[in-house]
């Protein structure tokens, strides 16, 4: 045998012996049905589950969006022999609350959850439960994808002003008054890229009190070490008292979240303002507990849609009087204050009485009346 055979035939052995010595890596199997008349069908495993109950699979996105799957279809996911049916999507907000949705965003792995609620809880699955998810419809969810459909850029120079950057506002519907209840994104996660400004507007508005729905004593330490922090005000009002981590889920139904709700609205009666509500984005947690004090004191279905609604317009730029702000609308707050209220999914809020229907739910949640009063004097009083 020739040198240059010897040395071919050595480099073979010593290839085949390292394949031989790598260990096998479990992938999700994926067929792919996009370029034949087979629907696309995938089979995976949970991989984990998410501090607010959604699936995150062991699939990426990128690899069911190559597989034949496409944002829009309606898709059948089989879990543990049970079997789901739900839109392909890119955000949760893509679907109404308490909706089922298949999130696959670009650079990310699929995830199955419920919008605002917790998928894991609702229905008992764990991490390596198996997953198969099969294409039932093509394109038949597309026209409500892109109605729904939001993009935003986490850069200041995209946004109008530092305000309309970090979502922050005073709110005053009803008989709130002026200066004594905010709303923002974090003032201290860096996380979108917002803290530091929301920060210095909570500096200038002399918040003295906040109102932490999202972090623990644990997350927020970390935001406090991390390399990006630039929250000096936040710190301060920490070390003296004036911030109460409720480190809530999402799931405006669960008993949790309503005990930790009651737990924060006692602080807000005990203590003084001018009070900031927040949670990350100031969008989802915020707005609901925003609208639980509007309701309270007084504001209309409309003033509190209204309100909620300047936050898609802040970060997403939807628009009054166009489909997409109906949708949301129609589809988050609406049935939030729906849920407050006692109500149907669906059903009319006219003719509502929202301040006495709110004080009930106060009630159901674990607040007493004196607070709730406490509360109610403490926001209508101001500064």
């Amino acid at each position: 045998m020739g040198i240059k055979k010897r040395f071919i035939s050595v480099m073979t052995a010593l290839l085949l012996a390292f394949l031989t010595a790598m260990p096998v890596m479990a992938a999700p199997v994926i067929t792919v049905g996009a370029h034949s008349s087979v629907e696309a069908t995938a089979s995976t495993t949970v991989a984990s589950v998410s501090k607010y109950g959604n699936l995150e699979l062991e699939v990426s996105s990128d690899e069911l969006l190559f597989s034949g799957f496409a944002t829009g279809d309606m898709v059948t996911v089989t879990i543990n022999e049970a079997e789901y049916e739900m839109p392909f999507c890119t955000n949760y907000s893509d679907v109404d609350n308490g909706a089922l949705v298949l999130r696959a965003a670009k650079g990310t792995n699929a995830i199955i959850a419920i919008n605002m609620g917790s998928f894991a809880g609702t229905y008992g699955v764990e991490a390596g439960a198996a997953v198969t998810i099969r294409q039932k419809e093509a394109g038949a969810y597309l026209e409500e994808y892109e109605i729904r459909n939001l993009v935003r850029t986490n850069n200041r120079t995209d946004y109008s002003s530092d305000a309309v950057y970090a979502n922050f506002r005073m709110v005053n519907q009803g008989s709130i008054a002026d200066g004594i209840l905010y709303r923002s994104s974090s003032p201290v996660n860096e996380e979108i890229n917002r803290a530091s400004y929301a920060d210095t507007l909570a500096a200038a508005a002399g918040i003295h009190t906040f109102i932490n729905l999202a972090d623990s004593a644990i997350s927020l330490e970390e935001h406090f070490n991390a390399g990006t922090f630039a929250s000096p005000y936040y710190l301060s009002v920490y070390e003296d008292g004036g911030v109460i981590l409720l480190n809530m889920a999402i799931d405006f139904k669960d008993d949790d979240f309503r005990a930790k709700l009651a737990v924060g609205l006692n602080f807000m009666a005990d203590q003084d303002g001018p009070y900031l509500v927040h949670c990350n984005e100031g969008k989802d947690r915020a707005g609901f507990t925003i609208a639980v004090l509007q309701a309270l004191m007084g504001a209309s279905v409309d003033e509190i849609v209204e309100d909620y609604m300047v936050t898609y317009e802040n970060y997403y730029g939807v628009q009054h009087n166009t489909s997409k702000y109906d949708k949301i609308a129609e589809g988050n707050i609406k049935e939030s204050l729906r849920s407050i209220c006692g109500m149907e999914s669906g059903a009319s809020l006219d003719n509502v009485d929202l301040a006495a229907a709110t004080e009930s739910y106060l009630t159901s949640i674990g607040m007493d009346q004196l607070q709730i009063q406490k509360l109610k004097t403490k926001l209508s009083a101001g500064i």
